[in-house]
């Protein structure tokens, strides 16, 4: 009778066990890298959409921003554009021609005065002719032969004239009697000097002339230039009537 060999299922049995552990390994393994890719998909869109409001808000903060900057800017230049027009509107209603002063005007010893208001430097003050002239003011008595017919006075337009040191700074501001500066006919102001910065006064000087204190006149401008003032002055009526100064 032949002999069997005798089977050891145990090896195959072992060798199936460690089989099946390292298939259920590997399943473990597979299913963790899903699981965490899953994760990962399900986070992102989260995360994506947190980018896109921060972005989202930020966008709209500089619009936001932007708009209140030129809502600023356009308030600002209404408003600016209203206080030039409400200047231009002053300045022409007090506007007076000053390049056609002439001598004829309607002589009173308590004239009409106007003002033309500048809010910049007028250009008369810096270009202006200077006079020193001692001879025109008020405490001069020495002699009566001077006479306002010469330059700059008898120019074909009137100039602008500054008065200083010995002359005086001023036209003289009330009735001068004759025969003090220099003249028997003595110019003096009737109107009013503009009190305000750059502003320009028109009015007349009277010249007093024997017992009448306006019996002849001129059509004057002055200047206010802060420290001092200029006059625009044509050639008197006649001579010897002069401009006196204090």
């Amino acid at each position: 009778m032949a002999r069997i060999p005798r089977q050891q299922p145990m090896y195959i049995s072992t060798l199936n066990i460690n089989v099946d552990d390292l298939d259920a390994q590997s399943q473990e393994d597979y299913r963790y890298q899903h699981s965490a890719q899953e994760t990962i998909s399900l986070k992102s869109p989260k995360t994506n959409t947190r980018s896109y409001l921060i972005i989202l808000v930020v966008i709209l903060i500089i619009i936001t921003l932007l708009s209140i900057v030129a809502l600023v800017i356009a308030i600002y230049s209404l408003a600016l554009t209203m206080k030039n027009s409400a200047t231009n509107t002053v300045v022409s209603a007090t506007t007076v021609n000053t390049a056609t002063i002439s001598a004829s005007a309607e002589c009173s010893s308590s004239p009409l005065t106007t003002y033309q208001v500048s809010t910049t430097v007028p250009p008369q003050c810096s270009n202006y002719t200077l006079n020193t002239d001692e001879t025109r003011n008020i405490a001069y008595t020495s002699s009566l032969n001077y006479c306002d017919n010469i330059l700059p006075f008898n120019s074909t337009t009137p100039v602008w004239i500054r008065f200083q040191d010995q002359a005086g700074t001023l036209i003289a501001k009330s009735p001068v009697p004759p025969n003090s500066c220099g003249s028997t006919a003595t110019g003096w102001y009737a109107g009013q000097y503009p009190s305000a910065f750059f502003t320009t006064a028109t009015s007349i000087v009277c010249f007093f002339y024997i017992a009448n204190t306006c019996y002849a006149c001129s059509s004057i401008s002055i200047t206010n230039c802060q420290t001092f003032y200029v006059f625009l002055l044509p050639v008197p009526p006649s001579c010897n009537y002069r401009y006196c100064t204090l």
